[in-house]
């Protein structure tokens, strides 16, 4: 298993490799670019710049998942089922970001497109749904039965789904977390998912050193397609290993960009704005505006790795974890918001 995971590993190097070495044409044959918005003061690339990494995603999860159903070890009939279904809810996410990438479609559509294709795989599928919950020193599961489970795992893709979305405004950011996440997940998911996690850290890789050059952004169709293949892979670990691990470690996996997401939507809200509407008031946009970029890159990375290290060498402290984390994040806001303030005056 180990040798298989390699060569995927660097198989899924080798797709990231190509989309992005052929980037820019790849971008103008198929207009996906990302024009810079200079006088909006959200866009500040230079050039325009190709909206390609979720191909690179896609392309991987398909040879990745194609391999363990075809050419892989018999996984029995029951994963083989789910892994289809995976590979079908990942692609037509990624459809539908690559279509807003292409044509631009409305935020309320997105919502919609993206929530019956989620809905639909979390109800074909049991284990794509959360149906118990159990923390840190709980000795019951919490039972979610029916609609009760269906509907929180509803409100956990979606909002897992707008948090990445809104966290990719930086360039490692959002792909420099995704990195980690597949290595937690690598360390809590069934041995038979290595060698997918494996292709797919192998591509996150990659597209990591061709985003921090600026030569391609993720797109929507990226976000969408990373957002979906991080939700359902997290909610199929915890069906399959909730006796090691506990909802609060699977929360901390991607508690950052979800802290930032619940803090922009109550302070949109309050301001009586649209919690999806543009605007500059993200954790990057603090830290960017405080100290530059990329040099706050690392200390966002640790506080999403450190954490969920510490969670899995003393396991049943994910809780304590997470509230470290939200400290961090509370101490970076806290500190890129004072300097934006003192520069300002």
């Amino acid at each position: 298993m180990t040798t298989t995971a390699l060569l995927l590993g660097l198989l899924g190097a080798a797709v990231a490799s190509g989309v992005g070495w052929w980037a820019k044409p790849l971008g103008m044959r198929l207009s996906l670019l990302d024009f810079p918005d200079l006088a909006g003061g959200r866009k500040l690339h230079a050039e325009p710049t190709p909206l390609v990494g979720g191909i690179a995603l896609m392309l991987t999860m398909l040879l990745a998942v194609g391999w363990m159903l075809f050419a892989g070890p018999d996984i029995g009939a029951s994963l083989r089922v789910h892994m289809l279904w995976f590979l079908l809810t990942v692609g037509v996410m990624f459809l539908i970001g690559l279509a807003d990438d292409r044509f631009g479609l409305t935020a309320l559509l997105r919502l919609a497109l993206a929530t019956a294709i989620l809905l639909f795989g979390a109800a074909e599928v049991f284990e794509f749904q959360v149906s118990f919950l159990r923390f840190a020193g709980d000795a019951e599961l919490i039972p979610l039965p029916g609609l009760w489970g269906l509907g929180f795992t509803l409100l956990c893709l979606i909002g897992f789904l707008n948090a990445v979305n809104m966290a990719d405004g930086k360039n490692g950011l959002v792909i420099g977390q995704a990195l980690i996440w597949a290595l937690v997940l690598a360390a809590r998911l069934p041995a038979e998912l290595l060698p997918v996690l494996a292709a797919l850290a192998g591509t996150l890789l990659v597209l990591f050193l061709f985003n921090m050059r600026g030569r391609l952004f993720l797109g929507d169709s990226g976000s969408y397609c990373l957002s979906a293949i991080f939700g359902l892979l997290a909610v199929f670990g915890w069906n399959n290993g909730f006796a090691d691990m506990n909802a609060d470690d699977v929360a901390l996996i991607f508690a950052l960009p979800v802290f930032d997401t619940l803090r922009l939507i109550v302070q949109r809200v309050a301001q009586g704005r649209s919690p999806f509407s543009p605007g500059r008031d993200h954790l990057h946009h603090y830290l960017f505006d405080r100290w530059g970029w990329p040099g706050p890159l690392p200390w966002v990375l640790a506080l999403v790795a450190l954490p969920n290290m510490a969670a899995l060498i003393w396991p049943g402290t994910g809780l304590w974890w997470l509230g470290v984390t939200l400290l961090g994040y509370v101490g970076l806001m806290w500190a890129a918001r004072r300097g934006r303030v003192a520069a300002a005056i």
